[in-house]
């Protein structure tokens, strides 16, 4: 298509200059029609004070003649129709010249209301009545018809354009070796751009490039960072767009622009479309929300059809996505020949958090002697985005404490903020309250260092922190963990309960401060038996069906699929498990009651305690560090608190 093409494309209709031409012949018509066709009167004074008298003078100016005593020129209009005072007659121009004295003067100010006012001038009409109009239509047409054209080229009314940006590689300097912590996953989206730069290389052997490619993963590990180490590895038109961006308040926008996104991709191909958040428009079709002409479905609908359709064979267009619920997506659009590709992107191990490291402490000052690698073990579970907040956090820890470099003792700091929220030392806590909070959370740390296969305990504090109101025990895995026992959650229940026990022995009275720690003892118990399968009266079944939507309003954490007696011996079964950690971490507490005394007696001098202070206060050993053959929890927040 040449250039002289895409400008009569571009130009402004021709109708639209027809019709300001006629507008403006009527602005000339009505103008000349309401004109005066009479010349202006030439009055002598009698003729003037007559009118005067008879009160048909609109108007009037006076102008003092020079060199002259009490002559005035007068300019003005009257009513030509003399029979009645008021009445709306046609208004005729008048000049005169009178000698002026006190009673004639009187009788102008009385009788006249716009005494000293200008005619209107002949250009002034002119311009109201023709001119301005003209003005503002030359206002709407620039908004409305040049300033579409020059933002979009396509028109006014371009709603069902793709809003899809092209993003220039110039100014995007991310590439492969920024994306760490995910190497398979970088391997697969790699052979991807090795095919557009390289294609004939897998058409030797027969090879076809997948259409599409489903980045997915927990929220914050790099999916769209790898998207943008893509755009700028490719070096081929780059498309983004967010999911939410086809939908708006016009039936059939989206679907619109679907269509138009791919379009604008097969001129450019072979070329790239990211789609951010997919699942604002990918959600599965058998929800039973909305019939046959919901918007969100037509949406897919024409998304499918563009990804595998009829018309889109050798169209080197390849599709990127990114979302961090793939449960909900439909299935068509999972399969082959659309997203051929499902590439999970995980929570980075110890590995691959040493990278992640590595990449973000460069745009900080460290000190020489610091051990990433003690950081990257101290933070399982954590996502890129949770280590780059980490980095950063670091640093501003390190510049509050007017420091040039940070320190092993600033990341340290930034872990407690960042998993257990910031300390809250402003709250006021009455003595009473301090003392109890003390002894539960005493509680806590010693049934937790009675088992060895609990989590172990990070610091202890009776300091408002992060979601708990007055103290909390803290709790950090010591290595990647994926799976959890029975061992683990039964330690787990016994510590939840530790708090609670420790205020029934040392006040004989108990508090809604272990609300929290029913809470979560609660859940644990309910995922034994109904998820894990861990209750020897119910057996290996699962009694709640996994498989309901959450979008769609319903409580997955319902025993729909069982019946009243089932789910009378679930409750009996939950109960009994929760019983039973409570009856042993009362008897872990009554063995070792004089070890909660003097931990508590330390929160209550010292508020805060780390893992190592608490071990060689007690004096008890660390179970923790020799247990070897248990897989342990995933969990890395705050396990307990009140």
């Amino acid at each position: 298509m040449d250039d002289t093409t895409i400008q009569r494309r571009k130009a402004p209709p021709v109708s639209l200059f027809v019709w300001m031409a006629v507008l403006v012949g009527i602005g000339c018509l009505f103008y000349f029609k309401n004109q005066d066709v009479r010349q202006t009167d030439e009055l002598t004074q009698s003729q003037f004070e007559t009118v005067l008298a008879e009160k048909r003078v609109i108007g009037v100016k006076l102008s003092p003649v020079p060199e002259t005593m009490h002559l005035c020129e007068l300019e003005g209009t009257y009513r030509a129709d003399s029979t009645a005072v008021g009445t709306a007659g046609d208004a005729v121009k008048f000049k005169t010249k009178v000698y002026m004295n006190d009673s004639l003067m009187n009788q102008i100010r009385t009788d006249i209301k716009d005494l000293n006012t200008v005619p209107p001038s002949k250009w002034l009409q002119i311009f109201v009545t023709i001119f301005l109009p003209i003005i503002l239509i030359a206002v709407l047409f620039y908004f409305f018809v040049v300033r579409q054209f020059k933002m979009q080229g396509r028109g006014a009314m371009a709603f069902g354009k793709s809003r899809a940006r092209m993003l220039d590689p110039a100014n995007n300097k991310t590439r492969f070796s920024d994306v760490a912590g995910a190497e398979e996953s970088k391997e697969e989206i790699v052979e991807i751009v090795e095919y557009l730069k390289d294609p004939l290389k897998f058409q030797l052997v027969g090879g076809k490039i997948p259409k599409g490619a489903l980045l997915m993963g927990p929220p914050g590990t790099g999916k769209t960072l790898l998207a943008r180490a893509v755009a700028a590895e490719a070096n081929v038109p780059f498309f983004t767009i967010s999911g939410s961006d086809f939908i708006e308040m016009f039936v059939g926008l989206g679907a619109s622009r679907v269509r138009d996104m791919f379009e604008e991709a097969r001129k450019c191909a072979p070329s790239l479309i990211f789609i951010d958040e997919i699942d604002a428009v990918g959600r599965s079709r058998f929800s039973g929300i909305g019939g046959g002409h919901d918007e969100r479905e037509q949406t897919l609908n024409a998304l499918l059809v563009e990804m595998d359709g009829l018309e889109t064979s050798n169209s080197n267009v390849i599709v990127l996505a990114a979302t961090n619920r793939a449960d909900v997506l439909d299935p068509a659009l999972l399969r082959p020949g659309r997203f051929d590709r499902q590439v999970v992107m995980d929570l980075p191990d110890i590995k691959g958090r040493r990278q992640i490291l590595n990449v973000h402490v460069k745009n900080i000052r460290i000190e020489e002697s610091l051990d990433l690698d003690s950081i990257a073990r101290a933070t399982p579970g954590f996502s890129g985005a949770d280590l780059a907040n980490l980095v950063n956090e670091a640093a501003l820890h390190a510049a509050r404490r007017d420091a040039d470099k940070a320190s092993l003792a600033d990341f340290e700091d930034a872990l407690d903020k960042v998993c257990f929220g910031r300390e809250r030392k402003s709250r006021r806590i009455s003595d009473r309250e301090r003392k109890i909070t003390a002894y539960h959370e005493a509680g806590h740390a010693v049934v937790s260092m009675l088992q060895k296969h609990s989590v172990p305990i990070h610091k202890v504090t009776i300091i408002p922190r992060g979601q708990a109101y007055l103290g909390a025990t803290m709790q950090l895995p010591k290595e990647d963990r994926y799976t959890q026992s029975k061992h683990e959650m039964e330690a787990n229940l016994r510590v939840c309960m530790g708090g609670r026990v420790a205020e029934e022995l040392f006040f004989d009275d108990i508090t809604s401060g272990a609300s929290g720690d029913i809470q979560q003892a609660t859940r644990i118990a309910r995922a034994m038996v109904c998820s894990y399968g861990m209750s020897p009266e119910l057996g290996t079944v699962q009694y709640k069906d996994r498989g309901d939507h959450i979008y769609l309003g319903r409580d997955i954490t319902r025993n729909e699929a069982c019946s009243e007696d089932t789910a009378r011996e679930i409750d009996l079964a939950i109960r009994g498990i929760i019983k039973s950690a409570y009856d042993d971490a009362k008897s872990f507490l009554a063995t070792y009651r004089e070890k909660v005394e003097i931990l508590a007696q330390a929160l209550l001098r010292d508020e805060t305690l780390d893992a190592a202070t608490i071990y060689k206060m007690l004096d008890l050993p660390n179970l923790q560090e020799t247990q070897s053959d248990v897989q342990p929890s995933a969990d890395i927040s705050p396990s307990v608190g009140a």
